[in-house]
């Protein structure tokens, strides 16, 4: 009914908990996702991604904490939501001695599809996953990559408004994973799609949005160009020059701390970090007023994967921190 909604949007969860025993597996994560869009959940193994996943698809209940599904208070409503929610684990349920068409026929009906509803969205999405030519091998034959395809294909069966993949392209070849990066994307159109990894590549490659999670927490919640930004501002600003200027004291007093090595061909290198927004104007005036010739000035973007170990690192600090004294109630 609608007067169940309590609110609305695609995802909304704050200060979520689940603790395993003494474990607590997250810890008072806060998460805000649309109603539509791919976005990528990253963390390390053993991060709590799967953890939250599963509490968002409805398999875990929360011990702590709000989360609302499509409106809906999954912790009083958990029937409701999973009913939204299409969910591929990271291995497929499948049921090795049915064939792809038997198997796909029968998830549509553990759904609550009408058999006719059911036998149509396993043609259409068996020939969007590209699995149709394999309707009647056993799903045991097939390799694992196309176990995979066919999992998705049982998992967008009802059509779900959520769709949480986790780990989805284990085993699919470099053609089959640009295959399902487009699909990826297509879904997202029209649905949310939370693709869970512990791979920078593959979520980069479709999400708009990522959510970093680490030591049970959302360390960082932002899009994929602000993602980027970070890399960029997180980068060293270099110039090659003819000559040391190490130990001009009037370039380090613009430059801060500054490393330098000389080339092959004679010339220097020098890489530093400032306080100031940008001192390479300021450089380039003061090597031209001392004569030095200079070929290039420039920034080098740190790496994504350092943005992401730098988030990871510092939460895994924070955590062993308030770890002290903080078993369960």
């Amino acid at each position: 009914m609608a007067s169940e909604r309590v609110a609305e949007g695609g995802i909304r969860a704050r200060g979520l908990t689940k603790w395993f025993g003494d474990l607590c597996a997250v810890r008072s994560a806060d998460l805000s996702l649309p109603s539509t869009g791919v976005c990528g959940l990253l963390g390390p193994n053993g991060a709590g991604k799967t953890t939250i996943i599963r509490m968002i698809a409805g398999v875990l209940p929360p011990d702590d904490g709000e989360l609302h599904v499509l409106g809906f208070d999954s912790r009083r409503l958990g029937a409701k939501v999973r009913g939204l929610v299409g969910y591929l684990p990271e291995s497929a349920p499948l049921y090795p001695e049915l064939t792809v068409e038997e198997y796909l026929r029968f998830r549509g009906g553990i759904a609550g599809m009408h058999r006719d509803a059911a036998v149509e969205a396993a043609r259409r999405w068996s020939e969007r996953c590209d699995v149709a030519r394999f309707a009647h091998r056993c799903c045991g034959a097939l390799s694992k990559g196309m176990q995979q395809r066919v999992g998705l294909a049982a998992t967008l069966l009802a059509d779900p408004r959520i769709v949480i993949l986790d780990e989805p392209s284990v085993g699919l070849d470099p053609g089959q994973a640009l295959a399902f990066r487009e699909l990826i994307r297509e879904l997202g159109a029209t649905r949310l799609v939370i693709l869970s990894s512990h791979l920078l590549s593959e979520v980069e490659s479709v999400c708009a949005e990522l959510a970093v999670v680490a030591a049970g927490r959302v360390v960082a919640h932002e899009s994929i160009e602000r993602f980027r930004a970070r890399a960029a501002a997180g980068g060293r600003m270099f110039a090659e020059v003819d000559r040391s200027i190490a130990d001009d004291p009037s370039v380090r007093s613009i430059c801060g701390a500054l490393s330098e090595q000389t080339l092959e061909d004679g010339w220097h290198r020098v890489e530093f970090a400032s306080a100031d927004l940008d001192p390479r104007p300021r450089l380039a005036g003061i090597l031209l007023a001392n004569g030095v010739r200079m070929r290039a000035l420039g920034v080098t973007a740190a790496s994504l994967e350092s943005v992401f170990v730098d988030l990871v690192r510092g939460a895994s600090t924070d955590a062993a921190a308030s770890a002290v004294g903080g078993s369960r109630r």
